[in-house]
């Protein structure tokens, strides 16, 4: 959640560069336990018996709205407040 702020800052470009640090400072810390999965390759056994090095990965999740209600555990229509 980005801070409260008086309405006479939202459009400013100084405070609009501060949001934009502060989250992606603040994503850069939560996922950055998941950085060495994501560049050190480890040895994995597939389904088929081989071993192979595997590097994984983190992307989008794309999902239509009751996809994303049954994901956040909400119901369809409601607002989640």
């Amino acid at each position: 959640m980005l801070p409260l702020v008086a309405k006479k800052y939202a459009d400013d470009a100084g405070y609009c560069n501060f949001q934009r640090q502060l989250l992606h400072t603040s994503l850069a810390k939560i996922l950055g336990s998941l950085k060495p999965g994501m560049t050190t390759p480890e040895v994995v056994r597939c389904p088929d018996g081989h071993f192979r090095r595997a590097i994984y990965g983190l992307g989008p999740y794309i999902a239509d709205y009751p996809e994303q209600s049954l994901l956040t555990c909400t119901v369809q229509g409601w607002c989640p407040k």
